[in-house]
């Protein structure tokens, strides 16, 4: 038996304002066409289905529009978790009347892992924990970490292991692994981190939380990553499908094609005005211009060749930023005029007022009445 794992589908999500739905929705049904042709007719997707709590009516309408499709055109089962990004409340609804239907979706931690079974395997799911939802299960423990909320959760639990044990979860698991922006940290301080040991007991374990696809200690643990990019520092990353064979658990992955995904470009002002620099230019775009001065109104002029740029940066400030360290600086009511025109300019410049300009400055200060340091 074939399975296809993803996660971390954030519908609805917005960057600089600019929805992503119209790309999501292209990549659902995408994704539901490639499985046909394989014939793949079960689908796990381990959390953040939601980008928001409150989910917009659109992104609501998407998911509900997805999984008609896939349970009554293609016959595909699906197997859903609530992430930390998720309402459990809201997206449990109705989920007792559709497991008729071929849709599992458990959000709620109980006492007893849920599980699902298919031919020869079980599928385990586990929902988005929190440390204080394990305390409330068994409140004699002293319970403060996600490491010992599931490590004394999973003691709990007993597997058959004539079984196929595969674990779908939302986690942050193991310490190297490879995060991104927009990703909501799960607690503060590193708390949310747990071990993948936890998991040992598992055949396979179907990672969601973190949007970079990738491997944690094993092959048959890992992290599907989000089917498109969410932030720009996300666009070197291969985002792929995992598919994985029960019988041989053999892993492979296929990509997706969508017609727009989100872009980085460096160059200077004059050569991403050149029609001929980027080819894809309805992208989602983010530029860091790499001219030593700043360029006014840069960001309408592009947007006319590209219409939807996101974000410009200059390289030179962000540099300047990088590298500059907290030095003493006097009180603006101790400086005068001069002064803080010449501090203005080094802030914006990265480089001192010349004595010509300096000279230029002060003539011109010294016209508009500056003659005292009462102005």
């Amino acid at each position: 038996m074939k399975f296809v794992h993803i996660g971390d589908l954030h519908l609805g999500k917005v960057i600089h304002q600019c929805s992503l739905l119209s790309i999501q929705r292209e990549l659902l049904f995408e994704l539901l066409d490639e499985m046909d042709q394989r014939n793949i007719r079960l689908l796990v997707i381990a959390g953040d289905i939601y980008d928001r709590l409150i989910p917009s009516q659109e992104a609501v309408n998407l998911l509900d529009e997805f999984l008609t499709k896939a349970l009554l055109t293609y016959h595909i089962e699906v197997l859903m978790i609530s992430g930390n990004h998720d309402s459990s409340d809201r997206l449990h609804f109705a989920s007792s009347l559709l497991v008729k239907n071929g849709l599992h979706i458990e959000t709620y931690l109980k006492e007893k892992m849920v599980y699902v079974e298919k031919e020869n395997v079980r599928f385990y799911l586990l929902p988005f924990v929190k440390p204080s939802q394990v305390r409330m299960l068994y409140p004699d423990q002293e319970i403060h970490t996600y490491q010992e909320a599931l490590a004394y959760y999973l003691s709990k639990q007993s597997l058959d292991h004539d079984y196929q044990n595969i674990l779908v979860t939302h986690q942050f698991v193991g310490h190297s692994s490879i995060t991104s922006e927009s990703e909501v940290p799960l607690s503060v301080g590193g708390s949310e981190i747990i071990d993948a040991s936890l998991f040992d007991d598992f055949d396979y374990v179907a990672l969601g939380h973190l949007h970079a696809p990738q491997k944690v200690k094993r092959e048959t643990m890992r992290y599907s990553g989000s089917l498109m990019c969410y932030s720009f520092d996300e666009v070197k990353q291969k985002k792929s499908v995992v598919v994985v064979d029960t019988d041989t658990m053999e892993i492979t992955t296929f990509s997706l094609h969508p017609s727009q995904t989100l872009q980085k470009y460096q160059g200077t002002f004059a050569e991403l005005m050149d029609v001929n620099f980027i080819e894809k230019k309805d992208d989602y775009l983010s530029f860091e211009l790499l001219d030593q001065k700043i360029i006014p109104h840069a960001i309408e002029q592009l947007r006319v060749l590209y219409p939807h740029l996101l974000q410009l940066t200059y390289q030179y400030l962000m540099k300047d930023a990088k590298q500059s360290t907290f030095r003493p600086m006097q009180s603006i009511e101790q400086m005068d005029t001069l002064s803080l025109f010449q501090q203005f300019y080094h802030d914006v410049k990265n480089q001192e007022l010349s004595n010509l300009a300096k000279n230029v400055v002060q003539e011109l200060l010294e016209k508009a009445g500056e003659k005292s340091e009462d102005y």
